[in-house]
């Protein structure tokens, strides 16, 4: 034994304890391995990182961006979920689909993204069928590392044995080499699991005791989603035929001032169309999503039916009686109220008039200028008491002020167009209640200007006055507010609720923002701020003191404070800019994954091309791999920016230092010594022990040691077996690609296991309990069944 098998023994043996223990990271000890090997003198140091040129880490690094051009596009989550839909209710059935689908998936791309978008589909699967997804998870993951055995692409091992023999000069494996035992492999982990391994099960949920917490893709998504109560603040509203809303904008429908709604989408023939501007305009049979409680909508209902009656010019004679005249003021040119609106000045209670109407050089804006700034010679008519209207006369506001008549201001204001009366139905929701409860003045810009009863009316009636049943309201408004109260009430709640996940795309979607350190918002509303006018996004929710905050109605008026959470909806871009702004600091990006549907075909058909060209031979693999992988972000299936968020840089600092190990092998004859020593004494006793006792050194590695770092260190060992033995190169390496997948007895040997890990609750023995039975049928695979496929 030479001083440099010594030394590469020494290194493999403390590679092998940091492995295992994780004192290192996997890159870290890859790294410590190559430079050992390189000072040590073993390998020479220009040879050292040869390793980071083989084509094998080229090839699994463009893998890795095809896999994630499926993954962006959705077209693994979509096949996969079709697939799981012909399950049925049968969790046999549905144990033995997702299996295949899942092994399926992984022969075409990286295993570990395969698991990945298949778990929030099995945990779906679960709550419809009401078991626990400790049942389906480790058959999941299982069923992905079987599925890599089934092509050249299906997991890093089978790549890198392959570049291995194209560099003895005996050409790779092809792209379906690995199908006949890979195929053989997945089919016998079914048929195990479904007869006898899903007894083996835990029926474990996340939150048990050892269990683990919930771990695994998506917690932020599903906390968020929680912590906001989306999924219960989530309604469907279908506008009906011949509905009043047929043609309105967005604002002009007053979903958020009348039901303190956020419309987040709108469903028509089909097509949804996200976060709509404010000049949207609704149709007849559309589909309104919107954020808020149906409570709100069946209060509006209860109003019951409204009847709308026209004033006419005697009716709207009773209106002034008594003390109560008309008056006509003008804005005077310096006034403090130009480029006020009536609202904001709340002119009712500083003037002690009700604003009737608007007059602007010829033009009539009643009933609809509750929010028209005004201007300099705006003719204002008054509703008031005698008194107070001559108070005016000295205000510097007014330019002049005089009295007017019935006749004369109904027809100078078209005052007949813009009254009318409503009466109060028996059992109406509004009966004892205020009218600044009703916000009839708020929601509808409809003023109450006189309640008629029979013990005595109420002109000009304050907000705290009373409604009653058999109350007939005079009122000013535009009719069209008015059929717009009444569209509303015609709306038709859906049954299902929306999902969270269908309102977010590339361009639209949610966000969670906090005020920054150094905001000077606090203590302001965010209708102070402005905040819609400004950002354009819609603010769902707030969450404060451990609770979320919804409707926008409270929303707007909540003075805001360090520390709140808010929750906005709304384009991507305008989303970027609020993170621009000192004064937000935006948390979390999006709730859901995102993907682009519309490119799921060129996804598909650049991988279909990828795969032909490889089986082939049309190009090497790694050409291939990279030309796909250029395509991919070429074709916008992939972001530039994604590419490296992709490429798992540890797997490939792990590849680069381990095949620099497996170099130092072959040249200190340390892989001769071994299989000489070891391998060589099984051959003694015949081939089918020899490929078991191959077969078992890759496995019982692998279920500590990568998967791909256990191919490169049990190659060269195959290899030298095979020379002196004289047997088939191929056969031994088809063992040991076998064997390194077959990390079934413990979750630390592949990411696959870890991955469901947390999200099934699962201990360690768990795997083992479930894992040995299948360890044992597939050594007897290898045993038997590979030498009649691949002859030693």
């Amino acid at each position: 034994m030479t001083a440099d098998v010594v030394i590469v023994l020494a290194i493999v043996a403390v590679a092998v304890v940091l492995f295992v223990t994780e004192w290192v990271r996997y890159d870290g000890v890859a790294l410590m391995v190559l430079l050992s090997l390189a000072i040590s003198g073993v390998i020479p140091m220009a040879r050292a990182i040869d390793g980071f040129a083989n084509p094998a880490v080229v090839t699994i690094a463009a893998v890795l961006v095809l896999s994630g051009g499926l993954y962006k596009t959705g077209v693994a989550n979509l096949v996969g979920a079709q697939v799981l839909r012909l399950a049925g209710d049968s969790q046999v059935r549905v144990t033995a689909l997702l299996m295949l689908t899942s092994g399926i998936m992984s022969g075409v791309m990286n295993n570990t993204a395969a698991v990945a978008l298949l778990i929030p589909v099995v945990i779906e699967i679960s709550r419809r069928l009401g078991m626990r997804p400790s049942r389906l998870l480790i058959p999941l993951s299982f069923a992905a590392l079987l599925g890599g055995m089934t092509t050249l692409i299906g997991t890093g091992p089978n790549i890198l044995l392959s570049s291995i023999l194209e560099r003895m000069g005996q050409g790779g494996f092809g792209f379906f080499a690995f199908t006949p035992v890979g195929a053989t492999a997945l089919a016998i982990g079914v048929l195990y699991v479904v007869l006898a391994g899903r007894h083996f099960l835990p029926d474990r949920s996340t939150g048990d005791e050892e269990g683990g917490g919930e771990g695994g893709e998506g917690g932020d998504e599903i906390d968020l989603t929680g912590r906001y109560h989306l999924a219960e603040s989530l309604l469907t509203l279908r506008i009906p035929s011949h509905s009043a809303l047929d043609g309105r904008s967005l604002v002009e429908a007053r979903l958020g001032q009348a039901l303190g709604y956020d419309l987040l989408a709108v469903r028509r023939k089909g097509q949804l169309v996200r976060a709509p501007e404010r000049d949207f305009q609704l149709r007849n049979d559309d589909e309104l999503i919107v954020e808020g409680r149906v409570e709100a909508l069946n209060r509006l209902r209860a109003w019951g039916h409204l009847a709308r009656h026209r004033e006419s010019e005697d009716a709207l004679g009773r209106l002034v009686k008594d003390a109560t005249v008309l008056a006509e003021v003008e804005i005077a040119e310096k006034s403090d109220l130009v480029d006020s609106t009536v609202r904001s000045i709340d002119f009712r209670n500083r003037f002690q008039a009700h604003v009737v109407a608007i007059r602007r050089g010829g033009g009539v804006l009643s009933g609809s200028f509750q929010r028209v700034k005004l201007e300099t010679g705006d003719a204002l008519l008054l509703l008031g008491r005698e008194d107070q209207l001559h108070q005016l006369r000295y205000a510097a506001e007014f330019s002049s002020v005089g009295w007017t008549d019935i006749g004369s201001a109904t027809e100078a204001y078209k005052l007949h167009r813009w009254l009318m009366r409503l009466h109060i139905p028996d059992g109406s929701w509004l009966d004892g209640r205020t009218l600044e409860a009703s916000r009839l003045r708020r929601a509808f810009d409809l003023t109450v200007l006189e309640i008629e009863r029979e013990d005595g009316d109420i002109a000009l009636p304050h907000a705290s006055a009373r409604m009653r049943a058999g109350d007939h309201l005079v009122v000013e408004g535009a009719p069209a507010s008015f059929a717009v109260l009444e569209a509303l009430q015609a709306l038709v709640p859906a049954d299902e609720r929306p999902s969270v996940g269908e309102l977010e795309s590339e361009d639209v979607g949610f966000a969670e923002v906090t005020l920054a350190p150094s905001s000077d918002l606090v203590g302001k509303t965010l209708r102070e701020v402005l905040f819609r006018e400004s950002y354009g996004l819609n603010l769902i929710s707030i969450f404060r003191g451990g609770r979320a905050f919804h409707s926008n109605i409270r929303i707007a008026r909540t003075a805001l404070e360090f520390g709140d959470a808010l929750l906005v909806y709304g384009n991507r871009k305008k989303i970027a800019l609020l993170a621009r702004d000192p004064r937000f600091l935006v948390l979390h990006g999006q709730l859901h994954e995102v993907f682009r549907v519309d490119k799921a075909w060129v996804a598909s058909a650049i991988m279909v091309g990828f795969i032909l060209a490889a089986s082939l031979n049309l190009l090497p693999v790694y050409i291939a791999a990279l030309l796909g992988a250029l395509l991919m972000v070429c074709a916008g299936c992939v972001k530039g920016n994604e590419v490296y968020t992709f490429v798992e840089w540890r797997v490939v600092m792990l590849l680069g230092g381990m095949l620099a190990l497996g170099l130092a092998m072959e040249d200190s004859g340390t892989a001769e010594l071994i299989a000489r020593e070891v391998v060589g004494r099984a051959a003694e006793m015949g081939p089918r022990v020899l490929i078991a006792s191959i077969f078992l050194i890759c496995a019982l590695a692998a279920q500590f040691v990568p998967t791909s770092a256990v191919a490169v260190l049990v190659a060269p060992i195959a290899l030298s077996a095979a020379s002196e033995l004289d047997l088939s190169a191929r056969a031994l390496l088809m063992v040991v690609a076998v064997g390194s997948s077959c990390a079934f007895l413990s979750p630390f040997g592949h990411p696959v296991n870890l991955l469901v890990m947390g999200v099934g609750g699962y201990k360690v023995i768990d795997y083992t309990r479930v894992g040995a039975p299948l360890f044992l049928l597939l050594l007897l695979m290898v045993v038997f069944f590979l030498p009649i496929v691949w002859p030693l």
